[in-house]
């Protein structure tokens, strides 16, 4: 084979080059992008000449053109270099070093920023409880001062240095300002509320504004924090305005953390509406009852709108719209419990009535639907015992618990069965206490059925119609939870299906007696309707039975039914009633269980012997 001629050697040579300097240079550029360079020797690689011996050190490569060729593209360019080593990540900042940053000028700025500012609402203060100067003059000073503090803020932001100072400059003006807007309206008179609102709303926009275009959250929260924590000291007392000039922050403070997705600064502005709400729903005086109502309304739906907001920009985090839900019904149900007239209970209606919207809008978090559902739960209950009394609030309570129960059947949601669960059983245990208590079931005469000698017709309509909740409250709580998938026909679920059952049970014979008692005022009336609750748990358990041959949690529920018919009979009926009434019920019960244990045990055994037939096999394809 012939040797290869000087030139094309030469040729190969310079292509070679040609190809290192464009794989230096992707090297060069992929470790760029990992953050630092590819160690390496720094000299090129060996690259071999086309023919002949080796030489000791490789020879330089001629020169070329230079290289402007374009970085590939495609899956090639996303790909680490084969030869670079992953660089390890950068490390996190610790505490120390971050205590470290804040503890030179940064938290020297800040500190003389806060000092300032609680001098401005102090001058404000002082100047209107000592009377010095003109009201004029100190609300004109109040706003040169702030106006000049923005001013130089704003100048000093142009030097990169400077930048630290001129953010606690800036907040500080704008705190200031805001005071001497607040002071203006509430202090002195000098604004109508909306005319303040409206230049306060102004104050936090531009604020928040100069925030947003410098990036800077920390002047952001120090304009909020600064603000709403010295507006008591211009105001002097807390009132339904403050909490009015505080949700002006929160609204204007909540669009700028949306946009910026700084959640930091919606919770810092969300916290100081509800604070002053609830502290001026708590303390209101008669004369600002209407007002500190409507303070708590809007409260409620500024809070609420945050964490209900779904659309762009990016809804705040789940963490922080869970706290909105549970802290914006704090002034509404504080206002409710402090007053506790029918306007408190309205307040208190319309805050669960908001909370069920919430939980019930299409697309929510799970656990934010579970904790509006709970809040809403809880809203619901004060207001009914805000809004009733007596034999009312059970009614309200029990039929609340029904309504909940049935929705959740409905709606196949196992949120709103909880709920309706919980505020039934409310109902179920003050029905227990008040209307029928275990005594007028288990003895004649008992209160409040029976006064001394006296039997009361009131208390027994109350009984039945009670009676008649609590069973229908059973009856819908198994219902819902059959189709919610919680109440299954398996034995397991027999454990859920008798403590619902014996609360059935006690609304049944509850009804009952009342319903004999209100016919027959009399002994013989009360042992005639336990007669009639013996047979009917008989009635029940041998339906059961029944429907139970090919569902275990029916037979069990069945059959737990007929033990406590016969412990009824054995250890209440025999020594209870009397007469007649001790018979009927002795006899009725023990037909009933020949005649349906014979029908029974032909049932078990037709099923027992009964031949499933197999499925005919699918046709192929």
């Amino acid at each position: 084979m012939n040797a290869p001629r000087p030139d094309r050697v030469a040729a190969i040579a310079t292509e070679l080059g040609l190809l290192g300097r464009r794989l230096d240079a992707l090297a060069e550029e992929l470790s760029t992008w990992q953050g630092g360079p590819i160690p390496g020797p720094t000299a090129g690689p060996p690259w071999p000449t086309a023919g002949g011996p080796q030489p000791s050190a490789p020879p330089p490569f001629p020169p070329g053109p230079p290289v402007h060729a374009p970085l590939p593209s495609g899956p090639f360019s996303a790909a680490p270099f084969p030869s670079a080593p992953m660089l390890p990540p950068a490390p996190r900042r610790s505490l120390r070093v971050w205590l470290a940053s804040l503890s030179g000028a940064r938290l020297l700025a800040w500190t003389g920023a806060g000092v300032t500012l609680l001098g401005v609402g102090l001058l404000l203060a002082l100047a209107a409880a000592r009377g010095w100067f003109a009201p004029p003059v100190r609300v004109a000073v109040g706003a040169v001062f702030g106006l000049a503090l923005v001013g130089l803020g704003m100048r000093l932001y142009r030097r990169e240095t400077a930048r630290t100072g001129a953010l606690a400059v800036t907040g500080t003006g704008i705190a200031a300002l805001y005071l001497v807007v607040a002071a203006a309206t509430t202090l002195y008179g000098y604004l109508p509320a909306p005319v303040g609102l409206l230049l306060a709303l102004l104050v936090a926009a531009g604020g928040l504004a100069l925030a947003d275009r410098w990036r800077a959250v920390l002047l952001g929260c120090g304009a909020v924090v600064g603000a709403a924590l010295l507006a008591p000291v211009v105001t002097q007392r807390l009132t339904p305005l403050l909490v009015a000039l505080v949700l002006v922050l929160q609204v204007a403070a909540t669009v700028v953390a949306l946009r910026r997705q700084w959640p930091v600064l919606a919770g810092i502005a969300a916290g100081w509406p509800v604070l002053y709400g609830t502290l001026v729903a708590g303390l209101a005086e008669p004369a600002d009852h209407w007002g500190s109502a409507a303070a708590s309304v809007a409260v409620l739906l500024v809070s609420l709108a945050a964490a209900a907001w779904t659309v762009r920009p990016e809804p705040l985090p789940r963490g922080l719209r869970i706290g909105l839900v549970v802290a914006a019904p704090l002034p509404a149900l504080t206002f409710a419990a402090a007053v506790g007239d029918v306007l408190g209970a309205v307040l208190a209606y319309l805050a669960a009535v908001l909370l069920f919207a919430v939980a019930a809008l299409p697309g929510r978090d799970h656990v934010l639907r579970v904790v509006a559902l709970a809040a809403g739960a809880v809203a619901l209950f004060e207001a009914t015992t805000v809004a009733f009394d007596g034999n009312a609030e059970t009614a309200a309570l029990l039929g609340q618990g029904v309504v909940l129960l049935v929705v959740a059947a409905a709606l196949c949601s196992r949120a709103v069965l909880v709920v309706g669960g919980i505020v039934g059983m409310t109902g179920v245990l003050s029905a227990v206490a008040r209307q029928v208590p275990p005594e007028v079931l288990t003895s004649y005469p008992a209160a409040p059925f029976v006064l001394g000698i006296t039997v009361q017709r009131a208390a027994l309509v109350a009984g039945v119609a009670m009676s008649a909740l609590v069973l229908a409250a059973a009856v819908a709580a198994l219902v819902g939870s059959a189709r919610v998938g919680v109440l299954g026909s398996d034995a397991r679920a027999a454990r859920l299906w008798v403590p619902v059952g014996v609360v059935g049970l006690y609304g049944a014979a509850g009804l009952v007696i009342a319903l004999a008692l209100l016919v027959s005022p009399s002994r013989a009336g009360f042992v005639a309707g336990h007669a009639v609750v013996t047979v009917s748990w008989v009635i029940v358990a041998l339906a059961l039975l029944a429907r139970g041959v090919r569902r275990p949690a029916l037979r069990v529920a069945g059959l737990v039914l007929v033990a406590a018919a016969v412990a009824k009979l054995v250890l209440f009926d025999l020594v209870a009633l009397d007469g007649l009434a001790r018979v009927g019920a002795f006899l009725g019960a023990g037909l009933l269980l020949l005649a349906a244990g014979t029908r029974y045990a032909r049932l078990v055994a037709e099923a027992e012997t009964a031949v499933v037939p197999e499925p005919e096999p699918a046709p192929r394809a």
